[in-house]
């Protein structure tokens, strides 16, 4: 997987930095609200899934095409991830809140087009590649009675996911000159899973519970988010 990742990254730099008179670097990170997509059930109960905040960071680069058009695309550390609870009542009466959460390496390529007369306001669509780096899932149970804990389990569930995900993602922002080299960018993007996150392991005798450590079962999960980021960027002054 690092190979895979290595490789694709040289060819995103590869066709953004060919000229410094064309390209722009910087760094960005921030913030964003992620669930799924589809139906997800841990540990055989049905669960509802909601929203859960997430971070990103890593670098910028674009390489301008023209003067309203750019190849853009902001590679780094991403997270995703959902909370979720059972829909039903558990066994004795106890009640679990667990959280899913995902890190990966993204690798997105948009093309950004720039807007109205100043260009600063601008629409960017395109295509990721997530390559996943782990999975956990963090659970915490809730007893009915009160003379038994509260108990908290983590548990990796690296091998119930797709190691690489495809997906589509669109935004639009602000691209601030700060001075003739620096720019300040603030960008709002939406992402979603065009391929599965997750691998279905029910079991043959769904739905009745098992002595299985855990399990998942899974039917079209696919992540998707809506994030906030803020950014630097330098771009390179002619000649060099």
């Amino acid at each position: 997987m690092k190979k895979t990742i290595t490789v694709f990254i040289s060819l995103i730099f590869g066709g953004l930095i060919v000229s410094g008179q064309t390209t722009s670097v910087g760094v960005f990170g921030g913030m964003s609200l992620s669930n799924v997509n589809g139906t997800y059930n841990s540990n055989g109960y049905n669960t509802k899934t909601t929203s859960l905040i997430t971070k990103q960071f890593g670098i910028v680069l674009s390489y301008h095409l023209s003067d309203k058009l750019s190849l853009f695309s902001d590679p780094g550390f991403y997270e995703r991830g959902f909370n979720y609870e059972p829909v039903e009542t558990m066994v004795g009466g106890a009640t679990v809140k667990g959280r899913s959460k995902f890190k990966s390496i993204d690798v997105p390529l948009t093309l950004k087009i720039g807007m109205f007369k100043n260009k600063i306001f601008y629409f960017r669509a395109g295509a990721y590649l997530s390559f996943l780096l782990s999975a956990n899932n963090n659970d915490t149970i809730y007893y009915s009675s009160p003379d038994v804990e509260t108990q908290i389990t983590e548990n990796d569930i690296l091998d119930k996911m797709n190691k690489t995900v495809f997906g589509f993602i669109t935004g639009v922002g602000f691209d601030i000159p700060v001075s003739k080299n620096l720019g300040l960018l603030f960008d709002v993007a939406y992402r979603l899973d065009l391929t599965e996150a997750m691998i279905n392991n029910k079991p043959s005798y769904w739905p009745g519970k098992s002595s299985d450590n855990y399990y998942i079962g899974t039917e079209n999960v696919r992540n998707r988010s809506l994030a906030i980021s803020i950014g630097l960027t330098y771009r390179f002054p002619s000649g060099q």
